[in-house]
């Protein structure tokens, strides 16, 4: 399983710093939350992670392999970005198929109708992208993003926007891929999203605060408690 590390890492906007000798290291397998406020870093380090930004200084590596080297991370690794990167004059079938065309996947058909049957898109399918509520345009970029059988999954604020029952629910699902092997990093803001046996990444300001299992944190109050600004600032329950 490949393993994600950030090491000695500089990264700055104009002149503002967002990470100084920042270093990480997230063990390949499970389900791994990097946790913090909005504006902690954790989108930037999300796309340092993609290869999208290179860092000032250090390396950022997925499976001994530089992030910047985007076409050996193609079919390995699925990004689930916080912006809508779907074709909305597209059919949600046709998003899938233009998508695995342009990676060359073979025999895509029988994965695509299982995962679409999965997420709750099969009746959908013949629909416009653009014609879907919030949590069925998410769905199929999960669905797209999983498509190469990738061996980890990495999505940036995935449930932004749902409502709360959406966002339980996928969650719930995210948790059973990592269940079934695949690799998940799912970047958030939002404490309710996260299970006892999870692995957390607690970042504020651009600094990692700790790093173990929400339960070995202290659940809810235990993670908390290690921030420094008002908690309602911090993180929503």
């Amino acid at each position: 399983m490949r393993e994600i590390h950030l090491e000695d890492v500089d990264f700055s906007y104009d002149k503002k710093t967002v990470l100084k000798n920042f270093n990480l290291h997230i063990k390949g397998g499970g389900f791994t939350a990097l946790l913090g406020a909005n504006g902690a870093g954790k989108s930037t380090i999300f796309n340092l992670i993609s290869g999208i930004l290179a860092p000032d200084k250090g390396r950022v590596s997925v499976g001994g392999v530089d992030a910047s080297n985007r076409l050996e991370q193609a079919l390995k690794i699925g990004f689930v970005f916080q912006e809508n990167t779907l074709d909305l004059e597209l059919s949600v079938q046709q998003n899938i198929q233009y998508f695995a065309g342009l990676f060359g996947l073979k025999n895509y058909k029988a994965k695509s109708e299982k995962l679409l049957t999965e997420f709750d898109l099969w009746e959908q399918r013949t629909e416009k992208a653009g014609n879907l509520n919030g949590g069925h345009k998410r769905r199929l970029e999960i669905v797209r993003a999983l498509m190469p059988s990738p061996e980890i999954l990495i999505l940036d604020e995935a449930t932004n926007g749902l409502d709360p029952v959406i966002r339980q629910q996928m969650s719930k699902q995210i948790h059973l891929l990592a269940d079934q092997g695949v690799g998940v990093l799912w970047v958030t803001h939002l404490l309710d999203e996260i299970e006892e046996q999870d692995s957390v990444i607690l970042l504020e300001k651009g600094e990692l605060r700790d790093q173990d299992s929400f339960f070995a944190l202290g659940g809810v109050d235990g993670v908390r408690s290690r921030f420094t600004v008002e908690k309602e600032e911090t993180l929503r329950l």
